[in-house]
């Protein structure tokens, strides 16, 4: 039997929700941001996706409301905490096949496309969107910081050797910096012409 698919509240005691059909597909949006330019662009964090899925429900072989199904999911839009409303939107988390995200519901979009003579609905189409709330552990590692160069904008005052040892932590690599950076007269560095430049500091 094919494991479903579950969105499992983490806060107010809500319970697990497991879904009527497998999803047919989901979307994940990854964007990345960087700064600097030219050879010295390098990335400045990559943004965490959203996560967004469809989901199908369909009750016209038992004839109930399909709304009582899919109100298990659009609830989770207006957050109770022991029966006390609150401000905090519950974080969840949608697991499937090995796949997890966790997150805040911020949409969900209902389609109803069959109904009873009576009027009640049995076919219904929800897309969902999730806004990740990752731990704070996970975020940092998802900006790529540890993948990233260090930039250092040039300002009055600053020394290469100042530069390295704020930077690196080593003021004897100073010359590291001019290498990379181009800089044929350190010891006239920064000029005038230097203030505002953007440095690249070497991974060493």
């Amino acid at each position: 039997m094919a494991e479903k698919a579950k969105i499992i509240p983490l806060e107010g005691g809500g319970e697990t929700i497991e879904v009527m059909f497998n999803p047919n597909e989901y979307t994940l949006n990854f964007q990345a941001t960087y700064e600097g330019e030219d050879s010295k662009r390098q990335f400045k964090k990559t943004e965490v996706p959203e996560f967004n899925v469809s989901l199908f429900y369909d009750t016209y072989e038992k004839g109930s409301d399909v709304r009582k199904e899919t109100l298990k999911v659009t609830r989770l839009l207006f957050p109770t905490v022991s029966g006390k409303q609150t401000k905090k939107p519950p974080t969840c988390l949608f697991v499937w096949g090995g796949f997890k995200y966790r997150g805040i519901i911020t949409k969900v979009t209902q389609k109803y496309t069959m109904f009873l003579p009576s009027g009640i609905p049995v076919r219904a189409t929800l897309d969902v969107t999730f806004e990740t709330k990752e731990l704070e552990m996970k975020v940092q590692e998802d900006k790529g910081l540890q993948a990233c160069r260090k930039l250092w904008t040039v300002k009055s005052g600053d020394r290469l050797d100042l530069i390295a040892n704020q930077a690196l932590r080593d003021p004897t690599q100073w010359r590291h910096i001019a290498k990379l950076n181009k800089i044929s007269n350190p010891f006239n560095f920064p000029s005038k012409n230097d203030f505002g430049r953007i440095l690249v500091i070497p991974d060493l």
